[in-house]
Parts: structure tokens; sequence; C-alpha cells
């Protein structure tokens, strides 16, 4: 089993949020992920200015996997995705 990291700058707007965070648990499920953490940050001032958005959302999640090919899939569908705005992806 491999642990990873997620950090999500998701879009600000309250329904935006709250979708996007129902997708990622839904992803997780679908993978059979194991969340080993879970922390809503809220929203926070982006250093800089990202697609005419000065607010982000942050959602941090630690999960565990066994097929690291799901992870890219899933990787994929987060960048089309218009509610995430960025992520990140640790090791740990």
């Amino acid at each position: 089993m491999r642990k990873y990291e997620y950090v999500y700058i998701l879009d600000p707007q309250e329904e935006n949020t709250k979708k996007a965070i129902e997708d990622i648990k839904r992803h997780y499920n679908d993978m059979g992920v194991r969340v080993l953490k879970e922390d809503d940050m809220g929203k926070r001032r982006l250093a800089y200015e990202i697609n005419k958005k000065t607010d982000g959302y942050y959602y941090v999640t630690q999960i565990e996997i066994d097929d690291f090919s799901k992870l890219e899939d899933f990787e994929r569908e987060m960048t089309l995705s218009q509610d995430v705005i960025r992520f990140m992806k640790v090791t740990i």
C-alpha cells in the first residue's frame, strides 16, 4: 500500500466547493482508496491570481491505495475539472 497526501485548491464559491469535495470523495470510493486523514482548511487568499481568482478553498486528504494506475486517471479528471483550481500530490 502506498500513502499519498493531496492538497486541493477549489473554486471558493460555496456550491462549487461542496460539489468538488463530493466528487473527490466519490472518486476515492470508486477507486477503493482508504482515506487516512481529511482536513477542510477553508477559504484563503491565494499568493497570486489563478484564472482571475484571488481566493481559493483548501482541502487536504491523506490516502492509501494499492493500484497506482487508478490515481493517474483520477488526476486527469481533476485537471479537467472546472471546480479544481490546482492540486498537488506528495508521497508520504
